[in-house]
């Protein structure tokens, strides 16, 4: 029964993307869904692509582990990512109406070679991240399935990169949608049941409280003692806040959520699409942590803990919650790896190929093209009316400069390069030894190191050069790589304050300043980000603003409800245990 669900649902993935590849006629249909995504689908996609097997499987591990309240303190802190993300970045990249985030950082400082040397990095950090979410498939599906890992490998990967290769972005924004609904669904009533089949929510909470076998596992600071993962009390509360605030800069600028953005109608749809993640993350955080640590009142020797979620999936849920459950763990991992490999590919095709080849997809006046010139459906500028603004050239504005015939040689290229870079990461995983939260971490805090300090400069300052951006880039980026990898193979330690992560973010900040003395910024770059400063007429309507501000209050609802929940769930059973 979990093998047909399983291969049911790469069926009807690839049958997805067979379908949606119709619809994609050029270039922004394949890179950013011809900008036209309404709230739920671009939510969908940043919660899809946020939620993996890293999650379902790696985070879910370290609550059953006994760390289900500092998971979720790190929670707390990373999804302020989605409101800060947008307000101080995501906004200004989806004016700037560049491909993919790498663009926009050339854009933005008037430099190919910049956007190059970040396309490299996306296709480097995203890439180790695909592997991590690749591995994590392999690992549920040979759960499940008596096949050899390998062949479980080529069927998992052929899965996602066919899609990915024949739909692109429209494909993985519906598709990303399809799978939140399934994998929410599988966390809140697989969790759901569990903790009720374990006496409801409070008295699984007292009996969580009095587990031997892991005491203090569901106390604030989990488990501590030099035989286990956090030390002491004050090493988990440093643990949780110094990870948190890197997931919440992870969130705020890495391409795969940042880049979401670039596929909203409009503005006010990627400020409520960054609502409704923080809402439903939240929702769904408090179901996996504290239903990830009650599956020990079953079995507290799940080994690896990883697979703890299939395990309840196979021998505690009903059959049907069962398939449900498994199949969002596979859903949540089948949408991030095409989330990961289109961005991959479109970052080599339209960042990196360009540069190296010297054929320049843009003009070298790129910088001073138009913001927001690519219109949504529906606004002034669709229907004939001309809204853009000059090139610094003095001509008619033109963000794309190609000729229909570039246009579906573009689309070729990025199309063929997704499948090298695809045979590029079947390779790694081949070779590489699992490590689902390990490699998935490690990645993900390369972005956050190296450019969430640019990012954000890049929109508030005028005085930042190009060479500056590069070299901050390079060192936050090399700094976190080097420590890790010493952390890792090495076994140096760290103090928890000096983790690599924080150490690279220093280093960018630092190789920022230093590299941009004896230079000057851009003028054509600066000129880009005046443009980037002025709200698009579209979305001064005042009608979308009181529907912004629905959702505004909607959100704080929710999260005002979540709080309430660990206070009459959590806190007081728990303390009640402690008299």
């Amino acid at each position: 029964m979990f093998a047909v669900a399983i291969f049911g649902s790469f069926l009807l993935y690839l049958v997805i993307g067979a379908a949606v590849g119709r619809k994609v006629k050029d270039k922004s249909d394949y890179y950013v869904a011809g900008r036209a995504a309404p709230t739920f689908l671009v939510a969908g996609t940043l919660v899809a692509s946020f939620l993996s097997t890293v999650s379902f499987m790696g985070e879910l591990g370290f609550s059953y582990d006994g760390y289900p309240v500092v998971m979720l303190l790190l929670t707390a802190f990373n999804i302020s990512g989605y409101v800060l993300g947008v307000m101080l970045f995501g906004r200004y990249l989806r004016r700037s109406s560049a491909l993919t985030v790498p663009e926009y950082f050339g854009k933005r400082f008037n430099s190919p070679g910049l956007q190059a040397l970040a396309g490299v990095m996306v296709v480097v950090g995203i890439g180790l991240y695909l592997v991590a979410v690749t591995q994590g498939l392999v690992l549920v599906v040979g759960q499940l399935v008596d096949l050899p890992s390998w062949v479980i490998l080529v069927i998992v990967w052929a899965s996602y990169t066919i899609f990915t290769f024949l739909s692109g972005s429209q494909g993985v924004l519906v598709n990303d949608t399809i799978m939140f609904v399934v994998f929410t669904v599988a966390a809140i009533l697989g969790m759901g049941w569990i903790i009720g089949a374990s006496g409801g929510p409070v008295t699984a909470m007292q009996k969580m409280a009095e587990l031997t076998s892991k005491p203090d596992g569901i106390a604030w600071h989990g488990l501590t003692g030099p035989d286990n993962y956090i030390g002491t009390p004050a090493q988990a509360v440093i643990y949780a806040v110094t990870f948190g605030i890197v997931w919440c800069t992870v969130v705020a600028v890495s391409p795969w959520q940042s880049s979401r953005f670039l596929m909203a109608k409009n503005e006010h749809v990627a400020i409520r699409s960054a609502l409704f993640a923080t809402a439903a993350l939240a929702v769904t955080y408090l179901f996996l942590t504290f239903g990830g640590f009650s599956i020990n009142l079953f079995n507290d020797g799940i080994d690896p803990s990883e697979i703890a979620f299939i395990w309840a999936g196979q021998n505690v849920l009903p059959s049907l919650l069962g398939v449900i459950a498994v199949t969002g763990i596979v859903a949540a991992g089948l949408s991030s790896a095409a989330s990961f490999l289109s961005l991959i590919g479109f970052s080599a095709a339209n960042d990196v190929m360009p540069y190296l080849t010297g054929r320049r997809v843009r003009t070298p006046e790129f910088a001073a093209a138009t913001v927001s010139s690519r219109p949504s459906a529906g606004s002034p500028a669709s229907s004939g009316t001309n809204t853009g603004v000059a090139t610094a050239a003095g001509g008619p504005a033109d963000d794309t400069g190609d000729s229909a015939d570039d246009d579906k040689r573009g689309l070729q290229i990025a199309r063929w390069t997704m499948v090298v870079a695809g045979l590029v990461v079947l390779t790694i995983t081949w070779v590489a030894p699992p490590a689902v939260l390990t490699i998935g971490y490690f990645a993900a805090t390369l972005f956050a190191a190296s450019w969430g300090p640019i990012a954000f400069w890049s929109v508030r300052s005028t005085k930042l050069s190009a060479r500056a951006a590069a070299v901050g880039m390079i060192a936050g980026f090399v700094v976190v790589a080097f420590f890790e990898s010493l952390s890792e193979f090495a076994g140096l330690e760290l103090p928890d304050l000096l983790n690599p992560t924080i150490l690279g973010f220093v280093a960018s900040i630092g190789g920022t300043l230093l590299g941009n003395i004896g230079t000057q910024p851009s003028k054509l770059g600066n000129q880009f980000r005046e443009k980037l400063m002025e709200i698009p007429l579209e979305d001064r309507d005042p009608q979308k603003y009181r529907r912004t501000r629905v959702w505004v209050i909607g959100t704080v609802v929710v999260l005002f409800l979540c709080g309430a929940a660990m206070l009459l769930l959590y806190a007081i059973p728990y303390a009640s245990t402690l008299s």
